[in-house]
């Protein structure tokens, strides 16, 4: 029997472990192959809806369903303490687990996604508000919900992080979303930036900057947070800068998964290295051909977004899938990034405006406007993201 072990059941390893299962199901059937998923907890988030959410343009839910649910019933899914990882020795193709017990595979794919750690800005956690958790993102709304006055500041505070556009859209959106509440006079907003740009896409630093500066939100590059002074409400730059604040919305620090950084397999960060066309693990000499990374434990120089992990995901299960069949075919990994830009929420001034940049590894993406379009798309396809994945569509 092959035995396929997927660790993170989020959006990466989902959607891996249900084309797996969708390919591979006569070999299931036949117990000639399993696939087994470990993740810590049940709950399959959709991170991408958090902005909308915070701001009251979707509800909990539509971001919050269950592993069990989404996942195909063919494959293994183990949660809690058994489904909890603390090790992976590579050598010797063995997972550890919480509960104490141990995996063996012929295939792994590393789908751990990401970790924050706000502890590592000094002074952050004693004023730490975000949406990039559900958690915080309903805090946040519930914040907002009652902001009438005074400066919100949305400090990013390094690459790489999720969706890297999200800094861009959210300014654009709370702009909206206070104009629609009748309060944007009333309030001045402000995105802090460690990068010279508001993305690496030139197209979307191009426009980002002229819709920003239409609506009066400010921008700062090259801010560099050495600490937060929540009795003063400031946030000050490695240069000195100061700036003041009455509500701080952070966009904290991301790291590799724990067990990635303790089980020594990542870079600094806890980020696993993999070939950037086969996705296949690669650190210095080390090579296991039959470990593929996805999705946001990459260390690749690709977005952490879930578009990435879709068309990885079709690279990972091609490739294992030949490797059983042993058919020798082989699909590479082109770079190819979807990243979605929401400049406008359907309020009562509009009805929502959007796009889709795309770009991959050679391409970039062209000149372009957001049109009414693309934000029911963007929305139909944030909704419809469990039942494809539950699919194997995606």
């Amino acid at each position: 029997m092959k035995r396929i072990a997927i660790i993170g059941g989020n959006f990466s390893g989902a959607v891996v472990a249900n084309k797996l299962a969708r390919r591979l199901r006569w070999e299931l059937a036949k117990g000639d192959v399993e696939i087994a998923v470990f993740d810590k907890n049940n709950d399959f988030i959709i991170q991408a809806t958090f902005p909308l959410l915070t701001l009251n343009s979707l509800g909990e839910e539509h971001s919050r369903f269950s592993k069990e649910g989404v996942l195909d019933p063919r494959v293994r899914f183990y949660h809690g303490d058994k489904g909890e990882l603390v090790g992976i020795d590579l050598r010797n193709r063995e997972l550890r687990f919480r509960d104490g017990s141990k995996y063996n595979y012929d295939y792994l794919v590393i789908a751990t996604g990401t970790d924050y750690v706000p502890e590592e800005v000094p002074g952050l956690l004693k004023d730490y508000h975000t949406y990039y958790t559900l958690e915080g993102a309903l805090e946040l709304r519930s914040i907002l919900s009652s902001f009438s006055k005074g400066t919100i500041v949305q400090l990013f505070v390094e690459p790489p992080i999720k969706c890297p556009i999200a800094p861009l859209k959210f300014g654009l959106l709370l702009d909206d979303y206070l104009r629609d509440r009748g309060v944007r006079g009333n309030v001045d907003i402000v995105l802090l930036y460690p990068t010279d740009h508001l993305h690496a896409q030139p197209e979307v630093n191009k426009l980002g900057k002229i819709m920003l500066e239409d609506r009066g939100v400010k921008y700062i590059f090259n801010f560099t947070v050495s600490e937060v002074r929540a009795e003063e409400k400031v946030v000050i730059s490695d240069k000195g800068e100061k700036v003041k604040y009455d509500l701080l919305i952070t966009i904290p620090p991301h790291r590799g998964a724990k067990a990635i950084r303790e089980s020594g397999i990542g870079d600094p960060y806890g980020f696993v290295p993999c070939d950037r066309y086969t996705l296949q693990y690669r650190r210095g000499r080390e090579r296991y051909d039959e470990v593929y990374v996805i999705g946001d434990a990459t260390a690749l120089e690709t977005a952490k977004a879930a578009s990435v992990a879709h068309y990885q995901s079709d690279v990972v299960v091609e490739n294992i899938v030949s490797d059983i069949h042993g058919t020798g075919v082989r699909k590479v990994f082109r770079g190819e990034t979807i990243c979605p830009m929401l400049s406008n929420l359907y309020t009562q001034q509009g009805r929502g405006r959007a796009w889709l940049p795309w770009w991959n590894y050679r391409v970039n993406e062209a000149p372009f406007i957001t049109t009414r379009f693309d934000w029911w798309f963007i929305r139909l396809f944030y909704i419809s993201i469990p039942t494809s994945v539950r699919g194997g569509l995606l």
